[in-house]
C-alpha cells in the first residue's frame, strides 16, 4: 500500500532520525544544553541523588527501552563508560526502586514465591511423617542393591531441605531466628532484601556464566559478559515495571517467550548479527543458563540429603 506523499514525506526523515539514534545514541541535530554554573565546595543536589532523575540514569533507563543492544554495545564492546550508569550500579538502583514499587503495590508478595511453597511442603511432610504410628520405609532399588530409607531418615531430610531453605529467608521467617547468629544473618538479609539483591543475584551469576561461554567468540572478555548480563537484566527489570503496570499490580512475570525476544533483539543489534544467528545465540544462552541451573541445585540437594542421611 502506497503512503499519500503528504505522509511519506513527513515520515521518511523521521524513520532516518530513527536509525541514527539507534545507531549514535543521541540527535545530531539537537542544540546542547547551555552547561549550568558549578557550585564551589561539595554540593550533590537533588537530581544527582534521586534515582532516575540524574543524567546518568535516565539515559540508561530510556536505552535499554529505546535501543538496549546498541546500549550494550557501546559500553562492552565501544568503552562508553562516562554517559551510563555502570552495570552493577544499574542493578542496585533499578531493582531497588522496583522493590519498593512492589512492596507497595503488592505487599506480602515476598511469601509468595515457590521456595516459601517448598518451605510449607517440606513442613507439612515432616508433620505427617512425624505423626504417623507406622514406621514406614523407603526402597530404591540400584541395579540389583536396594537402599532402605524408614521414616525417621525422611523426616530428617525434610527437615534439613525445610531448614536449608529458611536460613535464606530468616528475614521473612522471624519467629525461625531462634540463635543470635541467625538474627544477624536475618538482619543482613532483610538489608539485601530491601535493595533488589535476592531478585538477581541467582540470575545474574547464571546469566553471567552462559555469556561468558556463548560470547567468547565475539571477542568479549569475561568481565564484558559480566557488563552484558547486568544490563539484560535491567532490561528485563524494566519490563517487569511495566507488567506490574499493564496488569494493574497483579502480576509482574515476563514469561519465558518474552525474555526470549528481549535477548534476541539484545544480541541483534549489539553483535551486528541476523535474525538466525540471533535466534542461535539465544537459545544457547538459554540452555547453558538451563544446565547451570540443574547442576546447581543438584549439587546443592544432593549435599543436603547426603548430610541429612549421615546424621
Amino acid at each position: 500500500m502506497k503512503l499519500p506523499q503528504k505522509t511519506s514525506n513527513w515520515l521518511k526523515p523521521r524513520l532516518r532520525l530513527w536509525s541514527i539514534y539507534k545507531e549514535a545514541g543521541y540527535n545530531p541535530w539537537r542544540k546542547p544544553r547551555k552547561a549550568k554554573k558549578q557550585r564551589k565546595g561539595v554540593y550533590i543536589g537533588t537530581r544527582e541523588a534521586i534515582p532516575f532523575v540524574n543524567d546518568d540514569a535516565k539515559r540508561t533507563f530510556s536505552h535499554l527501552l529505546l535501543r538496549p543492544g546498541y546500549m550494550i554495545r557501546d559500553y562492552v564492546l565501544g568503552n562508553d563508560h562516562e554517559r551510563y550508569l555502570a552495570p552493577f550500579t544499574a542493578l542496585l538502583v533499578f531493582y531497588s526502586v522496583f522493590t519498593l514499587i512492589v512492596a507497595v503495590v503488592r505487599p506480602g508478595t515476598n511469601k509468595d514465591s515457590m521456595f516459601d511453597s517448598l518451605i510449607r511442603g517440606f513442613s507439612d511432610a515432616t508433620t505427617v511423617v512425624h505423626d504417623s504410628t507406622e514406621k514406614a520405609r523407603l526402597e530404591l532399588d540400584f541395579n540389583g542393591d536396594t537402599l532402605s530409607v524408614n521414616s525417621s531418615k525422611l523426616q530428617s531430610i525434610a527437615t534439613t531441605l525445610k531448614d536449608a531453605l529458611l536460613l535464606t529467608r530468616l528475614d521473612l521467617y522471624p519467629e525461625a531466628a531462634d540463635t543470635p547468629w541467625k538474627e544477624s544473618l536475618a538482619a543482613v538479609e532483610g538489608d539485601l532484601r530491601s535493595k533488589g539483591i535476592p531478585l538477581f543475584l541467582g540470575n545474574f551469576l547464571l546469566m553471567w556464566m552462559a555469556m561468558a561461554i556463548v560470547l567468547r567468540k565475539y571477542k568479549v572478555s569475561f568481565s564484558g559478559a559480566a557488563a552484558t548480563s547486568a544490563y539484560v537484566l535491567c532490561q528485563f527489570c524494566i519490563f517487569m515495571f511495566l507488567a506490574l503496570i499493564l496488569s494493574f499490580g497483579h502480576s509482574s512475570d515476563l514469561g519465558l517467550l518474552l525474555m526470549g525476544v528481549l535477548l534476541f533483539i539484545d544480541y541483534r543489534q549489539m553483535l551486528k548479527v541476523g535474525n538466525r544467528k540471533a535466534l542461535g545465540l539465544t537459545v544457547k544462552t538459554g540452555l547453558f543458563y538451563l544446565i547451570g541451573l540443574i547442576l546447581f541445585y543438584a549439587l546443592v540437594g544432593g549435599a543436603i540429603v547426603l548430610f541429612a542421611l549421615s546424621k
